[in-house]
Parts: C-alpha cells; structure tokens; sequence
C-alpha cells in the first residue's frame, strides 16, 4: 500500500495549503511551504490557531497569514492540502475530517492512537481517493537514502545490529507532551525506528523497559506529571538484525551518531540526528579506511513530506511513502508499551513492502586511515 489511492490526475496552477494547528512544529513548515510558494508551486492557505492570545506573535511572523479559530474553517476554504500539527489524541479525528472534505492531507506523527484508528484512517483516504502522507520523512531524506542504498548495494555486508538515540530535555510549552499517550517512544523514537525498519525491515520482536527521570515539570506555569520519559527498546527484524533504541524526554545534550549500522563487512554511522542528518561515515573492510561524506542536500528539512505531496498531487502520482509501514510503526509502538509494562517480550505480526530508495552516489569527501587496527588486519 502507498501514500495512497489517490486520482491520477495532475494539478495546474499553484497548490493551496492550509494549517490546522498551530504548535512548535508550525515555524518548520511553514518554512518548508515559502519555499514552494517562490516557486509557484504553492500557495499559503489559513491556519487554524485555536487560541486568540497566540494570534499576535504568529501575525508578528507571518503579517499576512490568514488566522482562523475553527478547523472547519480550513476544511470548507479551497485548499488542497492540509497539514495537521495538532496534539496526538487529535491527529486521527482531524485528518479524517479533512479528508471527508476532499483534502489531501499531510499529518504528523503519530498519525493515530492506535492500529485500529489508524486502519480507519487509511481506509478513509482509499475511500475519498485522496493522499494520507504520514510523518516522520526521514526516509526522503537523501543522506539517509544514500545510507539505504550502501547497505543494498552490500557495502558492509549483511546488517546484523543497529543502535539508536534520540532525545531532548522535554517540552516548556506543550502539557500533553508528558501525559500518558504520547511519551518518548511515540514522539522520539519514532525517527529511529522508521528509519532503521526502512532499512532492515519490519520489527517482528519487541523488548523495552521504561523509567520516569523528571517526576513533574513546570510548563506554561502548570505543574505536570510526567509519564515515563526515559525508554530503552530491543528490536529484532524480520531480517534477523537486532536494533536497540534510545528515546528520552530528559536528555540535555548528546554527541554520538543518530543511527549506527553493523554488518559483516563494514560499519556505517550517520552523523547529526535522521530528521537532521549532517552526514556519514563508512567503513568497508576491503578498503580497510573510514569514508567520509557531508549530508547530501545541507538544505534538506524534516519538513520535507510537505513537497513531496505537493510535487505529487501536482504530478497525479502516489508520494514517496508507505501506509503499510506506517501503520507498522503504530504497532511498534503499541509493542513497546506492552512489553515495558508486562516485562515480557512482545510479537509484531504486521509488515510492509520495502520502498525503493536508491539514489545516486556521492563521492567521499576524504579518507581518514584508521591506526587503532589490529595488526592482523593492518
């Protein structure tokens, strides 16, 4: 299953695009959209901010942005594509909505609360013949598709472990980022675990063990309890590779690769975060030196899954996606809650079929010889 089953019919002329939501992930789209407005591929449409006291800083921005207090609002003016950047709980409901009003939708993640939800959610988008493209895009990304494509081109032989991390030190300004529902694995380890299944597969097995580092945090002048904000996972593939994943809601700083891949004949670490990747560096055995490459695009965004629907309706083809894989990531995560709180490894039954991601191959930018050798390998 693809984005979705959406028309074949391209678009002319330039695209709207409207906003439900209006959070911290806003700026970055809204970046991503300008972008295309100059192109004329795009054109902004309204953005529903709920709350009237954040109208002023965002007019402060964005002088003329067209602000709404109801998503309906959105729903009823003539975009064609809506983003939704509202909290989780909501993604689902809203999304749905917008298809039911004939939009495209993009929304973030996790697009729904559960694998049931996110089933009626994809059945809604066959239904409307409209897109459903879901973050995280890390796998538009063209450091980590060159990432995907060293590893199927064998360049470190057959990958067997994989180590992950991402975190932050939480939220000041979004209470429902620390209550049970979201949590670190679902918010954070989500990029991880969609990039590392893209490349090594669906997850078939799920170890995890949870910990609570910040009991209550002040946010926006609220006491809130946090739910667990530390999670440690073990993930076994389909291919038989085991990956392990950090995700924290109370990490300050943190310098070690976001992704690092083992296999038989090499290693390959990408450098920076995968929703930000600044880079790779890859070790072949039959070269006997680390590579080192800078990010493909510097320019690239997390905000990228805006232009590839943009650039897909407007084409009349699917987005670079998977609602298989998608809707396997929500499983992952219903694995990992189940098996941090019954202390028992959990089985994942769902998969999808790989996307291709080739892409074409940069060259090194240096070779850094590595003296830390064995000497039977010198």
């Amino acid at each position: 299953m693809s984005g979705s089953n959406a028309t074949s019919r391209g678009h002319t002329g330039p695209l709207g695009v409207g906003f439900v939501g209006a959070g911290n992930a806003l700026s970055g789209y809204l970046q991503e959209l300008d972008r295309h407005v100059a192109t004329g591929l795009a054109r902004p449409g309204p953005i529903c901010a709920r709350r009237r006291e954040a109208w002023p800083a965002l007019l402060e921005r964005r002088p003329n942005a067209e602000l709404v207090e109801e998503a309906e609002a959105v729903f009823e003016s003539d975009v064609a594509i809506v983003v939704v950047l509202t909290a989780p709980d909501s993604h689902a409901e809203i999304a749905r909505r917008a298809l039911a009003a004939g939009k495209h939708v993009l929304v973030e993640k996790p697009f729904a609360s559960s694998r049931a939800e996110g089933d009626e959610l994809v059945r809604a988008a066959r239904d409307s013949g409209r897109h459903l493209f879901v973050s995280p895009f890390v796998h538009l990304s063209p450091t980590v598709r060159f990432m995907w494509t060293l590893v199927r081109e064998g360049a470190i032989g057959a990958p067997h472990s994989a180590r992950g991390l991402y975190g932050n030190a939480g939220s000041t300004w979004a209470a429902w980022y620390h209550r049970p529902g979201s949590g670190p694995f679902s918010d954070m380890g989500i990029y991880n675990v969609k990039t590392l299944t893209a490349i090594l597969g669906p997850v078939r097995e799920v170890l995890a063990a949870e910990a609570t580092a910040v009991g209550v945090r002040e946010i926006a002048g609220e006491l809130v309890p946090s739910s667990p904000d530390v999670v440690h996972t073990l993930l076994r593939h389909e291919s038989g590779a085991v990956s392990s994943l950090v995700a924290s809601q109370a990490i300050q700083r943190y310098r070690r690769p976001a992704i690092e891949l083992y296999g038989t004949d090499g290693t390959i670490n990408l450098l920076g975060d995968d929703w930000d990747p600044r880079g790779l560096e890859v070790w072949r055995n039959e070269r006997a030196v680390w590579e080192s490459y800078d990010a493909i695009d510097e320019t690239w965004t997390w905000a990228d899954g805006l232009r590839e629907l943009l650039e897909a309706v407007r084409d009349g083809r699917a987005p670079l996606g998977s609602l298989d894989h998608d809707l396997h990531l929500l499983d992952v995560i219903a694995a990992v809650r189940e098996a941090a709180d019954e202390h028992r490894a959990v089985w994942v039954g769902s998969g999808f079929s790989e996307l291709t991601l080739t892409i074409e191959r940069p060259s090194a930018l240096h070779h850094l010889h590595d003296h830390t050798r064995p000497p039977a390998l010198q």
